[in-house]
């Protein structure tokens, strides 16, 4: 019985210290709240991505335009420096100064076309391979695209056009 005596009085004061806690009342901290709407991302293409002129493969062959502009060749074609002249495409960005942002690149091929004849763009690379990239003090950057053009033996001659997607998000 004196157990079960000693039993209910360490009850009796752990509950009376429980209802004191309770009791102590209500506490109330604030915070701030913020926010910072910026500029929405402005991207320019200034110069478009162009393979220059070649002359019809007698295999099959690629052209790469890197993204520094140099020009290269495989296979058993001729590039000429006749018009239109090779050259990567040219990207200006704007927005939030010192902002961090990324570069998509297109991922599948892209179809150029001359009538109803076709070749495919593949293996875009931006400038220095960096595809995240940081806007400067006044919020501005370039980049470069050159990508690699795939012909096939006997390519119709013509002029071929298409277009390409790039886009740049924020961080």
């Amino acid at each position: 019985m004196k157990n079960i005596t000693k039993i209910f009085a360490i009850a009796l004061v752990a509950l009376g210290f429980a209802t004191s806690s309770f009791a102590q009342g209500t506490d109330t901290e604030s915070a701030t709240a913020s926010a910072k709407i910026v500029e929405s991302l402005v991207l320019t293409n200034t110069v478009p991505l162009n393979f220059g002129t070649m002359t019809v493969p007698t295999s099959a062959a690629t052209v790469t335009v890197a993204p520094a502009g140099a020009r290269s060749k495989t296979g058993t074609l001729s590039l000429l420096t006749i018009a239109p002249v090779s050259s990567d495409a040219t990207y200006t960005v704007s927005g939030d100064n010192n902002a961090a942002y990324t570069i998509t690149l297109p991922s599948a091929p892209v179809t150029i076309t001359t009538g109803s004849v076709t070749m495919d763009i593949t293996t875009f690379k931006c400038t220095s391979d960096l595809l995240t990239r940081t806007l400067d003090a006044s919020g501005d950057d370039t980049f470069d695209v050159g990508a690699t053009l795939n012909l096939v033996n006997g390519q119709a001659a013509g002029l071929y056009t298409g277009s390409f997607d790039v886009v740049v998000n924020y961080n």
